[in-house]
C-alpha cells in the first residue's frame, strides 16, 4: 500500500469517528460535567476539557500506535476544538520541542534560582488554582508557580520557578524559546508597548529583577541576581570543599584502622602470654596430682597392714586368756578358799574376755567404717580431681573461644572500617567472619550449659562429703573409751553452753551444795536463749567493703548476762559467734570435727589421720593388755 492509499484509510477511519461524536453516540461528558476519553480503556479518572484534549493530541502525534487508534484521537482532538468552553486556553499549550539552548553570555545576569515570565494571561486562569497553570507547563517541569498580585488584586501576569540546578537552567530556556517560535518574545512585547492579547514568556534578567512593579518586587524577594560564572565558582567551591571533607575522612579512617591494628597486635600478645602461663598451671597440677595419689595409695597400705596385725594380736590375747581358763580348771581341786578365789578370777577373767570381744568387734566395726571412709574419701576425691580437671579444661576452653570471639570481632571491625574503596570484594570476607563469629558465640553458649551440668554435680558430690563427714563423727562418737590415747582431733557441740561457765558467778552467790544446781539452771536458762531464733542480738556494718555481722553490745538480754561475769558473758557471746558463723541461720547445736590443739574446725584429711592414730592407740593397747 502506498502513502496515499495509507492516508486515505486513515481519513476514513477519522471520518466515521468525528460522525459518531458530533452526533452524540460517542459521549466524552460525564453526568457530572466531567470528560473521559471513549476509547481508552485504562483512562478512567475524570478530567477537564482541557486535559482530554492535551492527552488525544499526544496520541495523535505517537508514531508506535496503531493508524486507527491514531484516527479514532484526531478525531476526538477535532470534535473538542469545537467546543466554546476553555478554547482560550489552547494558547497556553506548549508544543515542546528539541531544540537547542543557544550560547549566552557568561557575565549576564539571570534571577537565581532560575525563573520565568508569564505576562498576558488569559482570564480564565485569572485568580484560579496556580496549579491548574502549573499542568500546562508541564513539559517544562516547572517546581513551583505563582501568581502576581499588586495591593490584593490579580494582576493577569505569573512567576514560574525552574529550580536551581543546569536542568533548571535547560527548562528555562525552552520554556523562553517556545515564546520566542510563536513570535511571542519578550522584545516584540516590548515593541507593542506591553500590549497585546497573546500570553508571553521569558527567562528573568537583571532588568525584570531591577524593574518596579510587582513581577520586579517579587523577583527581589524570592531571588537573587547571579552570573554563570558566579553559579559555576560557587558549585566549584562547594565540591573542593566536599573533597577536602572527604579526605579528611578518609585519613581518620586511616588512623582508626591503625589503631585497630595496634589493638589487636596487643591482643595476640596478650593471647600467647596467656597460652603459656596455662601451660605451665597445667604442667603443676599434674605434678601436685601425681604426689597426692602416691600418698594416698602409701596411706592405704600402712592402715591396711596395721590393721591386719592388730586383728592377729587381739586373737592372740583372746588364745592365752582360753589357755589361763583351763589352767583355773585344772586347779578346781583346792581348799575351798582357792576355789572362791578361783571363781573370782574366772569372774574376771570372763569379764576382760567379754570386753575384749566387744572392744574387738567394736574396734572390727571402727576399721572398716573408716576403711569404707578412706575408699569412699579416695574416689571422691578423684571424682574431685577429674571433675576440676575437666572444669579447668573446660575454662581454658571457654577462655580460648572468648578470646577467638574478641579476635574475630576486632577483624570484623577492622574490615567494616575499610574505606569504600578498598573494600570492593571483601562483602563475601565479612560475612564469613561473621559466619565463623556467630559459630563460636554457640560453642561459647554450649560450654557454658556444660559448665553449669558440671557446677551441679560438683553440688552434688558436696553433699556427698558432708554426709560422709556426719558419717566419721558417728563412727568417732562410737569407738570404745576404755582406749586411752591423747587425740588431736574430737568431736565438739557448736553452740552448746558448759554450766563451768557459770559456776564461779553461782559460788559467790550461793552455797557450796546449791552453787552447782544453780549453774546447771543458769546455763539451761540461756541455752534456750541461744536456741530461740527471735532473739537476734546482731547488726550489719560494712568492713572492707563487704556486709558483716556483728554482736550489738547494747542488747538487752547481753547487758543482763554481764551480772553472771566475764566467764559467762564470753561463753555465750562465743556460743553466738559459733552459730552466725556456722551452717546457714540454725540456733540449734550441732556437732563437726573439731582441732583441740588449735581451736578450730578439722578438714576430712585431719580426721582421717586421727583414725591412723586410734589405731595405733588400739594396737598398743592389744599389747599392753597381752603382756598383762
Amino acid at each position: 500500500m502506498d502513502m496515499s492509499d495509507g492516508d486515505s484509510e486513515f481519513e476514513a477511519y477519522g471520518a466515521d469517528t468525528y460522525a459518531l461524536l458530533e452526533s452524540g453516540d460517542l459521549k466524552v461528558m460525564t453526568d457530572e460535567g466531567m470528560y473521559r476519553c471513549p476509547f481508552c480503556s485504562d483512562a478512567q479518572n475524570d478530567c477537564s476539557l482541557l486535559d482530554l484534549l492535551e492527552h488525544a493530541m499526544g496520541v495523535e502525534a505517537a508514531h508506535n500506535l496503531d493508524g486507527k487508534v491514531k484516527a479514532d484521537h484526531r478525531a476526538l482532538a477535532k470534535h473538542l476544538k469545537g467546543k466554546p468552553a476553555e478554547s482560550l486556553g489552547l494558547l497556553l499549550k506548549p508544543t515542546l520541542k528539541h531544540t537547542q539552548a543557544p550560547q549566552n553570555n557568561r557575565d549576564e545576569q539571570f534571577v537565581w534560582p532560575w525563573m520565568g515570565v508569564l505576562v498576558n494571561m488569559p482570564d480564565e486562569y485569572i485568580g484560579r488554582s496556580a496549579n491548574r497553570l502549573k499542568e500546562h507547563f508541564l513539559s517544562f517541569h516547572p517546581t513551583k508557580v505563582h501568581h502576581v498580585y499588586s495591593k490584593g488584586c490579580p494582576t493577569g501576569n505569573a512567576i514560574i520557578e525552574f529550580g536551581k540546578d543546569w536542568s533548571g537552567f535547560r527548562n528555562a530556556r525552552a520554556y523562553e524559546s517556545h515564546f520566542e517560535m510563536k513570535g511571542c518574545s519578550k522584545r516584540r512585547w516590548k515593541e507593542m508597548k506591553c500590549g497585546g492579547q497573546e500570553p508571553v514568556g521569558w527567562i528573568a534578567r537583571a532588568d525584570d529583577y531591577n524593574s518596579l512593579g510587582a513581577i520586579g518586587e517579587h523577583l527581589r524577594k524570592n531571588g537573587d541576581l547571579k552570573t554563570l560564572n558566579d553559579i559555576v565558582n560557587e558549585e566549584t567551591n562547594k565540591t573542593d570543599k566536599l573533597v577536602a571533607h572527604l579526605a579528611s575522612h578518609v585519613k581518620e579512617k586511616e588512623t582508626h584502622l591503625m589503631e585497630l591494628e595496634c589493638e589487636y597486635n596487643k591482643s595476640a600478645a596478650s593471647l600467647e602470654k596467656l597460652m603459656e602461663e596455662r601451660d605451665k598451671q597445667i604442667q603443676s597440677y599434674n605434678e601436685e596430682i601425681l604426689k597426692m595419689r602416691q600418698l594416698a595409695q602409701q596411706n592405704t597400705h600402712r592402715v591396711v597392714e596395721e590393721n591386719r596385725k592388730l586383728r592377729l594380736d587381739l586373737q592372740g590375747m583372746m588364745d592365752e586368756l582360753d589357755a589361763r581358763n583351763k589352767q583355773f580348771e585344772q586347779l578346781a581341786a583346792q581348799t575351798e578358799e582357792d576355789k572362791r578365789n578361783l571363781e573370782l578370777e574366772k569372774e574376771k577373767n570372763a569379764m576382760r574376755t567379754s570386753h575384749l570381744k566387744l572392744a574387738a568387734l567394736e574396734q572390727q566395726k571402727a576399721s572398716e567404717d573408716v576403711l569404707k571412709l578412706m575408699e569412699k574419701q579416695r574416689i571422691e576425691e578423684e571424682d574431685a580431681l577429674e571433675k576440676f580437671k575437666r572444669l579447668t579444661i573446660q575454662l581454658d576452653t571457654k577462655q580460648s573461644l572468648e578470646l577467638e570471639i574478641e579476635h574475630l570481632m576486632g577483624k570484623l571491625q577492622v574490615m567494616e572500617s575499610t574505606p569504600a574503596g578498598e573494600a570492593t570484594g571483601s562483602g563475601k570476607k565479612i560475612d564469613e567472619v561473621k559466619d565463623e563469629l556467630n559459630e563460636k558465640i554457640g560453642e561459647l553458649s554450649d560450654m557454658e550449659s556444660f559448665n553449669q551440668n558440671l557446677i551441679i554435680k560438683d553440688s552434688k558430690t558436696s553433699d556427698e562429703l558432708r554426709e560422709a563427714g556426719e558419717v566419721m563423727i558417728q563412727a568417732l562418737q562410737t569407738l570404745p573409751s576404755d582406749i586411752e590415747v591423747r587425740t588431736q582431733i574430737g568431736i565438739k557441740r557448736i553452740g552448746e553452753l558448759d554450766s563451768k561457765a557459770f559456776l564461779n558467778t553461782c559460788k559467790r552467790k550461793f552455797s557450796k551444795e546449791h552453787a552447782k544446781a544453780e549453774s546447771v539452771i543458769l546455763c539451761s536458762k540461756w541455752q534456750n536463749e541461744i536456741n530461740n531464733p527471735e532473739w537476734n542480738p546482731f547488726k550489719i556494718v560494712m568492713i572492707n567493703g563487704k556486709e558483716s555481722r556483728v554482736l550489738r553490745e547494747d542488747d538487752a538480754k547481753l547487758q543482763e548476762l554481764k551480772e553472771y561475769g566475764e566467764e559467762a558473758y564470753d561463753a555465750v557471746t562465743k556460743a553466738l559467734v559459733e552459730l552466725n558463723t556456722g551452717e546457714g541461720s540454725r540456733r540449734t547445736p550441732f556437732p563437726v570435727l573439731w582441732n583441740n590443739e588449735e581451736g578450730r574446725k578439722a578438714p576430712m584429711k585431719e580426721a582421717v589421720r586421727h583414725a591412723l592414730e586410734l589405731w595405733k592407740a588400739s594396737k598398743a593397747s592389744g599389747k599392753g593388755r597381752r603382756r598383762a
